[in-house]
């Protein structure tokens, strides 16, 4: 055997597989098939955070593992929407795996939290006070953080469980122009995504994360008539698998697992 020449070939597979693992300079949202819940990984370069974490660890950490170089487990900041299993069941034992330099469970309207070109600004806030939103924050669901994504002209709303009651409320501060991305809100329950709010965001791409065939019927008839009637491009995980969407902050590409 040429024990030189398979040298050779395990470096250059090597070589090819380091480089395929290495962060790219593009930002990439990626929406973990978690099941029905809500989990996605934000990457830009060695930069990692995620927005909820999806019900199941196995299933989370298979999607960071596929997304962010073998060699980096530390995992900038994590956002929790709200305390419901399904958005952040698996955080537990995620600590175990990664080295999570902070989490947020809780955010006043209006903080920012920036990288570079990339910012998360929390539009509303569980422990705020404004007036126009104290009426709406009587659930968990309700008090859901909203987070505005931008990178360059690019921008994503994340909505974690909200209902019509918090998006016409988010509609009367004038927060919702110009959204490219909408993580649609409570995986496309008939009692989320208004026809007003719609109306106001108009997303070229809207993602439902959600259970295939789930006890709930999410998502509603309702709602994905709603989401064609703004001219909404639905990416579903139920259909489609791990959902990732790349931009340079300009230009917008999709891919799916399935």
């Amino acid at each position: 055997m040429n024990w030189k020449r398979w040298g050779v070939i395990v470096g250059i597979l090597l070589t090819v597989w380091t480089w395929q693992q290495w962060p790219e300079g593009r930002l990439r949202i990626v929406f973990c098939d978690v099941g029905q819940g809500d989990g996605a990984v934000i990457v830009l370069g060695a930069f990692q955070a995620l927005i909820d974490t999806g019900p199941s660890e196995t299933k989370m950490a298979q999607c960071i593992a596929d997304n962010v170089p073998f060699w980096d487990r530390e995992i900038e900041v994590v956002l929790l929407s709200h305390g419901d299993k399904d958005h952040t069941g698996a955080l537990k034992d995620l600590k175990k795996d990664f080295h999570i330099n902070k989490v947020i469970e809780k955010a006043d309207r209006k903080d920012v939290i920036r990288y570079g070109m990339l910012s998360f600004e929390i539009l509303s806030g569980n422990d705020n006070d404004s007036r126009d939103l104290e009426s709406a924050m009587l659930t968990d669901n309700q008090g859901s953080l909203v987070v505005k994504l931008t990178y360059g002209s690019f921008t994503a709303l994340f909505t974690g469980d909200i209902d019509v009651e918090v998006e016409l409320a988010l509609k009367s501060m004038g927060v919702l122009k110009n959204i490219d991305l909408l993580k649609v809100a409570h995986h496309g329950s008939k009692f989320s995504s208004g026809k007003e709010f719609l109306g106001e965001v108009r997303p070229e791409l809207a993602v439902i994360s959600v259970g295939s065939k789930n006890t709930y019927g999410h998502p509603h008839g309702d709602t994905l008539m709603r989401l064609d009637a703004v001219g909404a491009k639905v990416l579903r995980t139920d259909q489609m698998g791990t959902i990732s969407v790349v931009t340079d902050g300009s230009k917008i590409e999709v891919y799916k697992n399935k």
